[in-house]
């Protein structure tokens, strides 16, 4: 229990025993002071919220590092959380004991961001990041909650809307290329793979008899280095891909001497190196879309056609869904939804045509209706 004693030199110290048994102490010049901290301390060990005061002092770079080293992530999700924190949130709350770090703290960080011009997006992706280390640190006792939780998340205000090319549009843009670069147009746009699933692709992952695709990785760059890894979502997933697809593999493997090779990547650069997208995006994409007078354009925007394609042909949001590998149909109907055929008409033309249909098959017309029946 904590007690307090007035000393020679007319202070007050607080002496009491935290929940290790170890003695502590802490001095005041008021006798106030020393009551309400007297009175809380023993509030706080009774209910088992009690915290050391040096470790209520670590930074909250000290859980950030704690927190990067045990996420269980992507090697380019962790480095894309190391640009945060080296960018963003170090140099603000690196140095900044963590039980400093309150709602009003952050809503103020947030608002700074917003002023200096970050977009609500990026400015989203900072907090998403400074609320799991905040939890660390009260998975480790130091904090009781995690303020970041609390903390009103910026709204977009623009939408960007998928962009997509016509057919046409699509061997434009490849005819502006040579080589392997000209086939990685037109395989990205009729088969609707990421950039970094089109560079983890290999041979192995081709079946040409049943003209499938399975996608089991992708290779990104993390650091300027390249890392395969699993697809986006985790899991693996099958794409059918058209008869001149499969037609134009098989010469492009050939071409390549590898059609026989199961490990060999179906993509590489023009050096025979591994590929880089960013490279290829930059030197060669990006100048071809820009020729044909489609600045913007992404290669992206590749799936996006894809999409559309398959929406043209009269596909259904789940045949959407599974041959783009959203985790979900809302994904895809937020994102292409707007391009499916409107069914209202069709639904009330279907009704009106059942509703006629019944009237002619009964023996007598439904009553006060026998007008619209003798019409039908």
């Amino acid at each position: 229990m904590a007690h307090i004693q007035k000393r020679s030199n007319g202070k007050y110290r607080v002496r009491y025993r935290d929940p290790q048994n170890q003695e502590r102490s802490k001095t005041f010049d008021r006798k106030s002071d020393a009551v309400k901290f007297c009175a809380e301390v023993t509030s706080r060990i009774n209910s088992g919220r009690w915290v050391a005061p040096e470790r209520e002092q670590l930074p909250l770079g000290h859980f950030a590092e704690l927190w990067l080293r045990n996420v269980d992530v992507k090697p380019s999700t962790t480095a894309n959380y190391e640009s945060i924190l080296s960018r963003w949130i170090i140099p603000e709350f690196g140095n900044t004991p963590i039980n400093a770090i309150q709602w009003s703290t952050l809503e103020t960080f947030k608002a700074q961001l917003l002023e200096q011009g970050l977009n609500p997006k990026t400015t989203r992706n900072i907090l998403n990041v400074i609320s799991p280390i905040l939890t660390t640190a009260v998975r480790d006792g130091v904090i009781h909650h995690n303020p970041a939780r609390e903390v009103t998340k910026p709204r977009s205000t623009t939408i960007r809307e998928a962009d997509f090319a016509t057919a046409e549009e699509v061997i434009e843009i490849a005819d502006l290329m040579e080589g392997q670069d000209r086939f990685l147009v037109i395989f990205a746009a009729f088969s609707g793979l990421r950039s970094s699933e089109c560079g983890g692709l290999q041979v192995r992952d081709i079946n040409f008899l049943e003209r499938k695709i399975t996608v089991r990785r992708a290779l990104t760059e993390v650091h300027g280095r390249p890392v395969l890894n699993s697809p986006k979502n985790g899991r693996a997933r099958t794409v059918p891909i058209p008869t001149f697809l499969v037609d134009l593999l098989s010469q492009h493997l050939a071409g390549r001497s590898v059609d026989g090779d199961q490990s060999a990547q179906v993509f590489v650069a023009r050096t025979g190196a591994i590929y880089r997208h960013s490279n290829f995006y930059s030197r060669v994409f990006k100048p071809a879309v820009q020729q044909i007078g489609r600045k913007g354009f992404r290669f992206h925007d590749l799936r996006h056609t894809y999409a559309t394609l398959l929406i043209s042909e009269g596909a259904h949001p789940r045949v959407v869904m599974d041959r783009m590998g959203h985790s979900s149909i809302q994904i895809t109907m937020n994102t292409y939804g707007h391009l499916f055929p409107s069914e209202d008409e069709a639904t009330i033309n279907g009704l009106d045509r059942a509703f006629r249909q019944a009237s002619l098959n009964v023996s007598r017309p439904p009553r006060g209706l026998s007008a619209i029946a003798q019409s039908a």
